[in-house]
């Protein structure tokens, strides 16, 4: 699996009515990367494996264009508890032919009984209900930068109330305000796709997507930026009502 192609995204969750079906974007150009325009591929949403299609069913972007997607089963999303416009980290690989997810080996956590691809796959056990046991629950070289990250956006706005939402860190003030995350390379911070664009020319040394800004762990925070961030997402979303939908594209690693 290690030389097969790897496509690693946060993607948001949507939800056809109609249909009850549910989906995440692959934003790539399918035929670019495989040569046409369906692909069989394996899957993991949130750590929990899939094998699935890539596919064109007749979604387009905003501008038109053709916009793949792969299919989240409805089993998927009650496992993970997650609904329409909830945040979803992906990671898709390109599936060699005649290889299965039941061909697969598992690894099965010996605390919670849950079952992954990879060997000692970081998930939750049981899901953290405050910022205190999110952080906890990361691996300890990364706990500090963390706290470092809370405490700047607490600072930055002490009035706001400390929740998780989307089973990640979130500042809250009758809205969601901003949302951090920790990944195995970076922490993910979520403003919204307005303040990314906002910000845009400052965030410009930094790894940034539509909604998404993340900082690598070894580079130190930019603890006045992320203050300026955060006391905008204040502002503007608490002034106009703001979204519960902080956006977030991905970008492929």
């Amino acid at each position: 699996m290690n030389e097969l192609r790897k496509y690693e995204y946060d993607a948001i969750l949507h939800e056809d009515p109609d249909s009850g079906g549910a989906y995440v974007i692959f934003p790539w150009d399918l035929k670019k990367e495989f040569g046409k325009g369906r692909a069989k591929v394996y899957a993991e949403f949130d750590g929990i494996a899939y094998d699935g299609s890539v596919v064109n069913m007749g979604v387009r972007n905003a501008d038109g264009s053709i916009c793949y997607i792969i299919g989240v089963l409805k089993r998927i999303r009650s496992t993970l508890n997650k609904k329409d416009g909830d945040i979803i980290h992906v990671v898709i690989w390109e599936q060699p032919p005649g290889e299965t997810e039941g061909s697969r080996r598992k690894w099965k956590c010996p605390k919670c009984g849950r079952e992954f691809s990879k060997k000692n796959q970081d998930h939750y056990c049981s899901k953290p209900q405050t910022m205190d046991e999110y952080i906890a629950a990361q691996e300890e070289s990364i706990r500090p930068k963390l706290e470092q990250l809370r405490s700047i956006i607490h600072e930055a706005i002490p009035d706001a109330e400390e929740k998780i939402s989307w089973s990640m860190p979130t500042f809250w003030k009758g809205k969601n305000l901003i949302h951090f995350a920790a990944f195995k390379k970076h922490i993910g911070l979520y403003p919204g796709e307005e303040a990314t664009a906002v910000f845009a020319e400052k965030l410009a040394n930094f790894e940034v997507s539509k909604g998404t800004i993340r900082f690598s762990h070894d580079r130190d925070l930019p603890e006045a930026l992320i203050a300026d961030i955060a006391k905008w997402c204040y502002a503007a979303y608490k002034k106009t009502g703001g979204s519960d939908s902080n956006t977030s594209l991905p970008s492929r690693v």
